[in-house]
């Protein structure tokens, strides 16, 4: 045990010995001993009894940091215990044998396909077609223009028919009449005949210009000069 590290127990134990023994005597002490009284006076707000205190625990920190400082340096490494032979050796680096590059192979050519010819796509034949029917030149066509008939106008229709030949009346339509069962008319086309009971138009008496009167059903029709033209009945 070397000296210092007999300090330091002393002043450990000292500083111990100062704080147990100043408790106790103050709680042992009357209250009206004179030590006591001392004690128990302040100083800078704090009272006797704690500096008294903190005083001991300085003492015994001081003495057993003391007592570790003596206890470090007296352990000693003998020599040659920790030599680098008691060490393992550190592995040696294992190279590899440097990998040969393979020469690169010859790239070898695909034979080259012969380019079949392009087959003209849909845009351009209808492009063709296009050009072909605007560069042909088209030949008006001539409409015929078809002449408008005109037409045989009814002013006032009649209900019945009377026969030329007793004079009796028949229902429009009848082409022999129903009492002496003769034939009334003799039928025409349609462009001659009235609009009304389909008699011949030449069968009609004039009211005034173009105004005439129907001879079996008596409609009043106006007929167009045209034609009146080509049935003579101006």
């Amino acid at each position: 045990m070397t000296p210092l590290m007999i300090i330091g127990m002393v002043l450990s134990f000292v500083g111990v010995a100062t704080i147990i023994g100043i408790v106790l005597y103050y709680v042992f002490l009357p209250v009206s001993d004179p030590f006591r009284i001392f004690l128990d006076a302040t100083y800078m707000g704090l009272n006797y009894l704690i500096y008294i205190i903190v005083l001991g625990a300085v003492i015994s920190g001081v003495g057993l940091l003391l007592y570790v400082r003596a206890v470090r340096t007296s352990i000693t490494i003998p020599a040659g215990q920790y030599s680098h032979a008691s060490y393992p050796a550190t592995p040696s680096v294992i190279r590899r044998p440097a990998l040969k590059k393979e020469a690169p192979k010859p790239s070898v050519k695909e034979p080259s396909k012969i380019s079949k010819p392009k087959e003209p796509s849909i845009v351009e034949e209808i492009e063709k077609e296009i050009e072909t029917i605007i560069g042909s030149e088209e030949k008006p066509k001539e409409e015929k223009i078809e002449e408008e008939k005109p037409a045989i106008e009814v002013i006032s229709r009649a209900s019945d028919m009377v026969c030329p030949h007793c004079g009796k009346l028949n229902p429009i339509g009848s082409t022999k009449c129903e009492s002496c069962g003769k034939q009334m008319f003799t039928p025409e086309s349609p462009s001659r005949s009235c609009p009304v009971c389909n008699a011949p138009l030449i069968l009609s008496q004039r009211i005034s210009g173009d105004l005439f009167v129907c001879g079996i059903c008596f409609s009043e029709i106006r007929i167009p000069p045209t034609i009146q033209e080509v049935l003579n009945m101006k």
